[in-house]
């Protein structure tokens, strides 16, 4: 099994000057994309103060992203209220997958403390980032930093209930246990190994794969297809992204992917 480059744990008041060296020097080179080197300046200084980032460890769920080598590559923080404080990778980790790692371990911890909305202030640059995973912008707003106004984004999202599932996991590779039509109270789904006669007839997927010999669509000499991109397009408001959810199937097989899932630990 390929061992996971990344970890989460906890933030410790020893991780404090780490995390302001990460926090000036992403926002100062990662943020310049979006905003005026007086804007990013000016938002940078924000983290001189270390009392408060010492106060946040304290009391917010403040989480950060390790290496193997024990350096922090990222750092995320939510309230008890669901108001989802910061989320910042190093810049020299960008695009390797953690910013998704510490958004999914804050969400589990949304979800088992009963926070059911996440709300957060997000940046011109991580917009598209959080809209990838479901969240949607409910204002468009000027936000003081030090002592500028920058703009940013007033997002939310509505976390989904997810529910144990242990069944046959479909050819397309969804977690049933965090469908909406699975989890909801009224004209509930059983699950793809109960509902056999609706996920049987997709043609999408799972006749597609039947025809070529095949049980998920990651074993497809042509995955991922046209048809699939487009179907996964609709599931990231959900908080599955299908490709993903392949990729892991592929790598752990059904009855890993199923405890992860349910456990909340992919």
């Amino acid at each position: 099994m390929k061992r996971c480059l990344f970890s989460i744990r906890q933030a410790t008041p020893n991780d404090i000057t780490e995390i302001k060296e990460l926090y000036k020097n992403t926002i100062l080179t990662i943020n310049r994309r979006d905003y005026s080197q007086e804007e990013v300046e000016d938002w940078a200084s924000c983290g001189d103060d270390l009392s408060k980032i010492g106060e946040m460890i304290k009391t917010h769920y403040f989480i950060v992203a390790i290496n193997q080598q024990l350096q922090i590559v990222g750092f995320s923080s939510i309230t008890p209220q669901g108001y989802l404080h910061s989320m910042f990778v190093h810049k020299d980790f960008q695009g390797k997958g953690i910013a998704t790692l510490l958004l999914k371990e804050i969400e589990r911890y949304a979800i088992t403390k009963g926070i059911m909305r996440i709300t957060s202030e997000v940046s011109i640059t991580a917009r598209p980032f959080f809209e990838k995973w479901g969240y949607t912008v409910d204002i468009e707003q000027k936000r003081r930093a030090n002592q500028l106004c920058l703009t940013n984004f007033w997002m939310a999202k509505e976390l989904k209930i997810i529910k144990p599932y242990y069944g046959r996991i479909p050819a397309c590779g969804v977690f049933c246990g965090g469908c909406p039509i699975y989890t909801r109270d009224k004209k509930t789904c059983l699950g793809a190994d109960v509902n056999k006669v609706r996920c049987g007839k997709c043609k999408t997927f799972h006749l597609c794969c039947v025809e070529k010999g095949i049980t998920h669509c990651h074993q497809c000499e042509v995955f991922p297809c046209a048809k699939f991109k487009s179907f996964v397009k609709r599931w990231l408001k959900y908080g599955q992204d299908f490709v993903e959810n392949q990729k892991l199937l592929k790598q752990v097989g059904e009855i890993e992917f199923l405890k992860r899932y349910n456990q909340q630990t992919f």
